[in-house]
């Protein structure tokens, strides 16, 4: 049997293909959480929904595969793409389903500040004890108004 260009051809194939498909599910699954989530948002209040992604636990996993960093640039990479759907809050809520365990407890923080013309400007992030994990770097001006740990 002959060497044909195309068999000579196919592994570099094969391996491109395991790179797309190592980069794409987690983002395809960060923005379809990012939907779920942000939807979620808009029907549920905030604490019932933080207590039915424990359920989800074992299937965000499923859906977003990887080690912590690669999850966090998915699921930030994503964000900036879905907006008017991906809020920073959406985005700390997706990475504390999927980066949380009852064995690490990750912060769920919400801070404000007073704009120079008077309104009020929020924004949330996630952090690992002093860590930023999504949503950072964080405004020093920023005031805390809520800090959730995780649930177990």
């Amino acid at each position: 049997m002959g060497c044909s260009p195309f068999n000579s051809r196919r592994p570099d194939v094969v391996r491109r293909l395991r790179v797309l498909a190592h980069h794409w599910r987690p983002l395809a699954g960060a923005a379809g959480l990012q939907v779920i989530v942000g939807i979620g948002l808009r029907l549920l209040p905030l604490p019932a929904l933080r207590k039915a992604s424990l359920r989800l636990r074992p299937a965000v996993d499923v859906l977003l595969p990887g080690a912590e960093d690669h999850v966090i640039w998915a699921i930030e990479a994503t964000g900036r793409r879905l907006p008017g759907l991906s809020t920073c809050l959406v985005r700390a809520l997706v990475g504390e389903m999927r980066l949380s365990s009852p064995e690490r407890r990750l912060s769920l923080v919400i801070g404000v500040k007073r704009t120079s013309s008077g309104s009020l400007l929020s924004h949330a992030w996630l952090r690992d004890r002093e860590r930023v994990l999504i949503g950072g770097p964080i405004d020093d001006s920023l005031s805390t108004i809520v800090q959730w740990e995780s649930a177990a």
